[in-house]
């Protein structure tokens, strides 16, 4: 995956990497947003499936758009 994907309807999905939480989730993480607002943050592509479908993600390549 990418470091920035997006599916359509407004959301994207960021991978962060997260080091030295006082919480201890210490590691990569998908972050995922709605029109740019925090969404949540989940472990597992899996679990990106709870909000949006799956098959409709795909690298947020700003060339392939310009194209």
């Amino acid at each position: 995956m990418a470091d920035r994907s997006r599916a359509p309807g407004g959301w994207t999905v960021d991978v962060i990497h997260l080091s030295s939480t006082p919480d201890r989730r210490d590691g990569a993480w998908l972050c995922v947003s709605f029109h740019g607002v925090h969404v949540a943050d989940v472990r597992t592509v899996a679990g990106l499936g709870q909000w949006f479908p799956l098959g409709e993600l795909e690298p947020d390549d700003p060339l392939v758009q310009a194209a």
